[in-house]
């Protein structure tokens, strides 16, 4: 993987990170007034970021690959059949938790999940404020002008 790539996939992991924490504070807030449980939602809101963020790492690889190949309808089926299979994955792994952990909200861990599109929307934010750390850059990292 480049070193952009995962400069890329840390920035939208700093993104997960985000909105599943106001999720989480959010959560407080409603369990405290509702007065449910906390913790089923907490790791709920956990697995939902640690499944964005696996998802994240597998399509930055898969794309790589694609590009790397060179062959258009070989870099076309390979996405479509790993992006079938990353959610056939999920899929799998979201009904495990429903049925066999009890501990664990389903509900939370696809809103968690959801937070890998907020990583998306907050990644040019996060780059801006903290790009420099990230390349070593004054200016704040990479040049993105022409996205």
């Amino acid at each position: 993987m480049t070193k952009d790539t995962k400069n890329l996939i840390l920035e939208m992991s700093a993104g997960i990170v985000f909105h599943n924490v106001a999720l989480g504070i959010v959560a407080v807030i409603v369990c405290f007034m509702g007065d449910q449980k906390m913790m089923p939602i907490f790791l709920g809101l956990f697995a939902g970021a640690v499944s964005a963020v696996l998802m994240l790492t597998h399509m930055a690889v898969i794309t790589e690959r694609a590009m790397d190949c060179g062959d258009e309808g070989y870099a076309n089926k390979t996405t479509m059949v790993h992006a079938m299979g990353r959610k056939a994955v999920y899929i799998a792994i979201l009904a495990v938790v429903l049925f066999r952990l009890p501990q664990v909200n389903p509900l939370a861990m696809v809103v968690g999940t959801m937070g890998l599109k907020t990583g998306a929307y907050l990644q040019p934010i996060v780059h801006r404020l903290g790009g420099w750390r990230l390349y070593g850059s004054e200016e704040g990292g990479l040049d993105q002008s022409s996205i």
